[in-house]
């Protein structure tokens, strides 16, 4: 197995999914027969080359809630599920040397077999424990899904930025956001990210990097990371990202999106 597991993985915040007009059961057609397909795919290091033995791909239904998992791959990263109802399905990877998280989705079609290939993404031990902290609120109820990281410290109105000062945790390029304060009220998700001049990817506890927000905000408004498209993950202590790097049928993005009134599910081992 490839080194880069070793220091543990990354959250993908891209979200994407196989879907296929999913079609509602017709009335009158018994439980038994309710159509299912399979999903079939391939598990890489984050070189997208690598296969990885031994690992275990576990998908919830994001409908029922149900769980299944595949049996370990094979020395060419192979895995199969067989038997899935029709849906749209969540998934995680577990290793032998840590458990990987996604944000993406895969649809399953009736009568069909979903073909995806996903790559692991480690993360360093600064940002492992900074996206650990966060988790740990997401998955609470009582948090509804959301994770406060910091606060407004200033506005420019002419270029639309906000400067943010990360009071924890971790604010990253595509995170899910929801700037909170007397007046300001909305979800975001982040779209360009800089500390000084230089444009970055992510940034940690006791920076203060500038975001581009989407309506005015004021200082002290309160910054929360949101579980991305409302699905919580399925690890709280995650090593790294899995990412759907190739798949069949049509790849759409965007299409679950949180709203004030969209409900989070409520984390279940």
């Amino acid at each position: 197995m490839s080194q880069g597991l070793k220091s543990g993985v990354a959250l993908s915040t891209l979200v994407f999914f196989l879907f296929s007009s999913l079609s509602i059961l017709a009335p009158g057609i018994s439980a038994q027969t309710v159509e299912r397909g399979n999903l079939l795919g391939y598990i890489f290091d984050r070189d997208g080359k690598t296969p990885i033995m031994g690992a275990i791909i576990k998908v919830r239904n994001i409908t029922s809630s149900a769980i299944y998992e595949s049996q370990p791959t094979d020395n060419q990263g192979l895995f199969k599920i067989e038997g899935l109802s029709k849906g749209i399905y969540t998934f995680g990877i577990t290793t032998e040397l840590g458990d990987f998280n996604s944000n993406e989705l895969v649809g399953i079609l009736a009568n069909e077999t979903t073909k995806v290939s996903i790559s692991l993404n480690p993360y360093d031990s600064g940002v492992q424990s900074a996206v650990q902290e966060v988790l740990k609120d997401q998955v609470s109820v009582e948090t509804q899904g959301e994770s406060r990281i910091g606060r407004v410290v200033r506005y420019n109105p002419e270029t639309r930025e906000a400067e943010v000062f990360i009071e924890r945790g971790i604010l990253q390029i595509d995170d899910r956001i929801r700037i909170k304060g007397v007046t300001t009220n909305f979800y975001q998700d982040v779209g360009s990210l800089r500390l000084g001049e230089n444009r970055v990817r992510r940034a940690l506890a006791g920076e203060s990097p500038w975001l581009l927000v989407k309506g005015p905000v004021q200082a002290g408004d309160i910054v929360y990371v949101v579980c991305k498209k409302g699905i919580v993950p399925f690890f709280l202590t995650p090593c790294g990202i899995a990412s759907i790097i190739a798949g069949s049928g049509a790849i759409m993005a965007g299409i679950i999106t949180i709203t004030d009134k969209t409900p989070v599910s409520p984390f279940k081992k």
